[in-house]
């Protein structure tokens, strides 16, 4: 088919055409594939929920904004327990699901709260040093070997960190102290998920996960309860809707490709935060933020790609 005659065609049936092209090339492409659209797709629900909470966060208390999160995702996820059936709350590891909960309700307070009172790009930079957590909590709490190379890599994207912030500037911040503590808290809750993982159902540590966090916020989501203009019930209902599908869709794609494939894809999320912070505050990330991003990045994706070396040689 030529050039002119895809033209020549009306709208809506070019439209249908390429759609069907699309769907093909699609089906035709390998999983990893698939999986790195899918969560470049969850991507565009996160900036929704990071957009929301900008707005809002620096007038609307954080504990509310936790509690509404978690309430739409437990209603989100309600269907698919009831289908479930009572099974699905069957477990012997009713222990690492409460600590699980424990560090989520802190994650989702640290997340929340800084994404609301720093600059998309930073908070995003920041949440990176997430992996760089995961080597030290992985050598000390777990005895696992770190050896002197990943040691290394984790001091410097720490550095990095520490560029961003600059302590001892004068526009220092405290919700970036808050950001370092939910990229800590969130390399907890990678780990006790990987150990779930290898013991219970999705479905089952999802369940948990919503039940925990949404008990874990109500008493001071309630205490902290304003009445809420309809601009700020707008964007609460983005921030529920949109993050509960947005982490859908996420666990959709682990599910679909390799976990090595998808680590450098995560980087993603600062172009959309980026984009977001211009289009939407006017915000540009300065050169502090831009460096110790590359930084971290830098010694994030050294430590990927280490881990995944070692995978493979201890799998051969």
């Amino acid at each position: 088919m030529t050039v002119l005659s895809i033209l020549s065609q009306p709208p809506m049936r070019r439209f249908t055409a390429g759609f069907v092209r699309a769907r093909r090339r699609l089906r035709g492409s390998t999983q990893n594939t698939r999986a790195t659209l899918w969560m470049l797709f969850s991507f565009c629900f996160f900036t929704f929920e990071m957009v929301g909470t900008r707005m809002i966060g620096a007038e609307v208390p954080t504990a509310q904004i936790v509690l509404v999160r978690s309430a739409a995702q437990l209603l989100i996820l309600l269907p698919f327990l009831l289908q479930a059936g009572p099974s699905v709350f069957r477990t012997e590891h009713i222990g690492l699901h409460a600590l699980r909960g424990v560090l989520s309700v802190g994650g989702l307070f640290a997340y929340f709260y800084s994404y609301g009172h720093l600059p998309l790009a930073s908070a995003v930079s920041i949440s990176f040093a997430r992996n760089l957590f995961i080597v030290a909590m992985a050598a000390i709490v777990l005895g696992e070997i770190v050896r002197w190379r990943r040691w290394t890599a984790t001091i410097v994207g720490l550095i990095g960190v520490l560029v961003i912030m600059r302590p001892g500037a004068g526009d220092f911040s405290f919700a970036y102290g808050v950001a370092v503590i939910g990229a800590a808290t969130g390399a907890a809750i990678t780990l006790t998920t990987r150990a779930l993982a290898t013991r219970e159902a999705p479905i089952q540590i999802m369940a948990y996960i919503a039940i925990f966090t949404t008990l874990g916020s109500l008493v001071p989501g309630v205490m902290a309860w304003q009445t809420p203009t309809a601009w700020q019930a707008l964007w609460l209902i983005v921030i529920g809707t949109f993050g509960s599908i947005g982490q859908y869709v996420a666990i959709r794609a682990f599910r679909l490709g390799e976990a090595s494939a998808l680590a450098p894809i995560d980087y993603a999320r600062l172009i959309f935060a980026v984009g977001a912070g211009y289009l939407v505050f006017a915000e540009l990330p300065d050169r502090y933020t831009l460096l110790g991003a590359a930084i971290i990045i830098a010694s994030t994706a050294y430590i990927t790609i280490r881990e995944a070396r070692l995978a493979r040689a201890r799998g051969g």
